[in-house]
């Protein structure tokens, strides 16, 4: 299995309200973003295979990168999630966002 990263727009009390893959084109997913109008989105990322779940530097500079440039969008990074079988990773619960 490979990798799959999507993104989940959140209501004003983090429930999820659309999943995007981030397969689809870029242009659509930014289309979602802003007619949606959420003030949230989390990052998740599934790891397929025997991958760990822990993040690497790569994970890092992806989360900090997209926080980033959301922004001036004023749309802001709930959390970035990566599950890997049964083991979970939340960047906001170690402190990461």
């Amino acid at each position: 299995m490979e990798d799959e990263l999507a993104i989940a727009i959140l209501d004003g009390a983090w429930r999820p309200q659309r999943l995007l893959t981030l397969r689809q084109d870029w242009h659509g997913v930014l289309h979602h973003l802003l007619r949606d109008e959420g003030s949230w989105v989390a990052l998740i990322q599934r790891r397929g295979g025997h991958a760990s779940h822990l993040p690497c530097w790569r994970d890092v500079a992806l989360t900090r990168t997209i926080a980033r440039r959301l922004r001036p969008l004023e749309i802001r990074l709930a959390d970035h999630l990566i599950h890997a079988g049964e083991s979970r990773f939340s960047f906001r619960a170690a402190g990461l966002l």
